[in-house]
């Protein structure tokens, strides 16, 4: 299931729902494989890639150890709906050069390209509740400047 990005600076996420054999506690959920795509050339790259025939099961981590292109100073966080019924919440948050090291340091934490960690949830409560205990944690380690950013904000196509 696609994820689509809502702004340029934030990736889609490609959604893999894991063939129940093959689920573990090391997926979100534990059935959720999230693969971070940046532009839309990797997006059909990855499409393509989860089409090839294959004499068994492959983890779909194609992009996984393939560094970021997108750089930022900021922490984004970036929330995603659901597209359709049935599937989790996101929250994907992409970590500038000075707060990798911090995440990669917190037990559990596992980071996609680098730079990347996602978080799913069944509700919109639940991933709120995160984000709320997200920034408060940010806080901790400094001044916090918060932009919240939506398509409902966003200006519309074809103005400045």
């Amino acid at each position: 299931m696609l994820y689509p990005s809502t702004i340029i600076s934030a990736p889609s996420v490609l959604l893999v729902d894991v063939p129940v054999p093959l689920r573990g506690d090391g997926l979100g959920l534990g059935r959720y494989y999230a693969m971070i795509l940046e532009t839309s050339h990797e997006q059909a790259e990855a499409e393509r890639l989860l089409n090839l025939p294959r004499p068994g099961p492959v983890a779909p981590d194609f992009f996984d150890h393939r560094p970021s292109a997108l750089v930022s100073d900021n922490v984004l966080i970036s929330r995603y709906e659901p597209p359709t019924t049935g599937w989790p919440w996101l929250i994907v948050c992409r970590w500038p050069d000075s707060y990798v090291s911090l995440v990669q340091d917190i037990p559990g934490c596992s980071m996609a390209r680098g730079r990347y960690t996602t978080e799913m949830f069944t509700t919109a409560d639940d991933a709120e509740a995160h984000s709320v205990l997200l920034l408060e944690q940010l806080a901790g380690h400094g001044e916090l400047a918060v932009r919240m950013i939506s398509a409902e904000t966003l200006a519309p196509a074809g103005t400045a």
